[in-house]
């Protein structure tokens, strides 16, 4: 199980420039020139001639530890995280604002979560995978996250293919460069002899050219400050894509309906987690509380009974904890009110799935759907 850490102070607030890539849209972000000498940042400030950035994609097969690895980098909370495969839903993005050290040049690194690679057998599935795809466009470098407890797979192999130049998007040069990946080797901390991961990187290596190796614990922390410096020798020279100090393009909705989310499937079994979707119906803010409703979907009615728990025990539980984690993040009260509703097959629902809307307000609805 990934753990989370320090979540206070995060700023939530839209790219100031028109142009910034990545909007509420599945859109590819134009390749920039080398920016010019001393470009001028968000605040109007000159940037040093050796600035960096780029659009770096996390890609691996579900529960390799992409979101935890974000949050690590990043020092703060900005996916959720849970045992369960497939918690990550749709691409969101991690902003890094990195000074300079002696190790790498001043820059920003825009790292691209996305959902774990799997087999789509459903329309919301397909929905997730269209995600993936999306976040590996425009990428300037890709880490194929490899969880090293478990044997090579099906997902793995899937997760490579993407990567590969038959998977580039139409219109790209297909004589052009690919862009570099990092083969990152995750949970290192769990192998008792670490002579064990050569065999892992020479079948690797056997079957994709990484431009870097790098063995990492998301979980401890371990080799993530040599991560992040190989990161940003290799990213080109660029623009400052966002305002420093923004951490995530999502909207303080979106992350609201990811907490509930997280809270509902950490506390709950069996097939209820992959049956949750979160919906926000009222937000009213205020300078010193946040009015908040929410829906939360399952499938069946037995499942309704499973979130609800005896005497509403459950509901309370995770509106209990996901308020928590809110104040924290929020930097302020939050008055946090949940139901629950069914809502059948709604994975396979392609108007649902639509107004559900992931990439915009975390769901508010549209129109009603009988």
């Amino acid at each position: 199980m990934c753990s989370v850490e320090g979540h206070r102070g995060i700023a939530f607030h839209p790219p100031r420039s028109t142009s910034a890539p990545w909007s509420n849209q599945l859109v590819t972000r134009p390749k920039p020139a080398a920016a010019p000498a001393a470009a001028p940042s968000h605040s109007g400030r000159r940037l040093p001639a050796d600035f960096v950035s780029g659009f770096v994609a996390l890609i691996g097969r579900p529960n390799a530890g992409k979101s935890t690895l974000l949050n690590a980098l990043l020092g703060r909370k900005v996916a959720i995280v849970t045992p369960h495969p497939q918690t990550t839903r749709t691409h969101l993005l991690g902003i890094y604002s990195a000074p300079r050290t002696p190790q790498h040049p001043p820059g920003q690194v825009v790292f691209v979560d996305t959902p774990g690679v799997h087999k789509a057998r459903t329309v919301f599935n397909r929905e997730m995978m269209r995600h993936v795809r999306a976040g590996l466009e425009g990428r300037d470098l890709a880490l194929l996250l490899v969880d090293v407890t478990r044997e090579f797979g099906a997902e793995d192999a899937f997760a490579l293919d993407l990567l590969r130049p038959q998977a580039l998007a139409v219109g790209d040069d297909p004589n052009a460069a690919l862009p570099p990946t990092f083969l990152i080797l995750n949970k290192v901390d769990c192998l008792t002899d670490k002579r064990a991961l050569l065999p892992i990187i020479a079948a690797y290596q056997k079957r994709f050219e990484f431009a870097d190796v790098v063995p990492i614990s998301a979980l401890r922390h371990d080799n993530l400050e040599l991560l992040m410096q190989a990161i940003l020798r290799r990213l080109p020279p660029g623009p400052e894509y966002f305002p420093a100090g923004q951490v995530t393009d999502q909207p303080e909705r979106f992350m609201i309906s990811e907490i509930v989310r997280e809270k509902a499937m950490t506390l709950t079994r069996e097939e209820v987690p992959h049956t949750l979707a979160v919906q926000i119906e009222a937000f009213e803010p205020t300078p010193r509380l946040l009015k908040v409703g929410a829906v939360i979907y399952c499938e069946r009615a037995g499942q309704k009974a499973i979130l609800i728990g005896k005497r509403g025990e459950m509901a309370k539980r995770i509106g209990s904890e996901a308020r928590a984690d809110l104040e924290s993040l929020l930097g302020r009260k939050v008055f946090l009110q949940l139901h629950v509703l069914v809502r059948d097959e709604w994975r396979e629902n392609p108007r649902f799935l639509k107004n559900l809307d992931y990439r915009g307000d975390a769901g508010e609805m549209q129109e009603s759907d009988t």
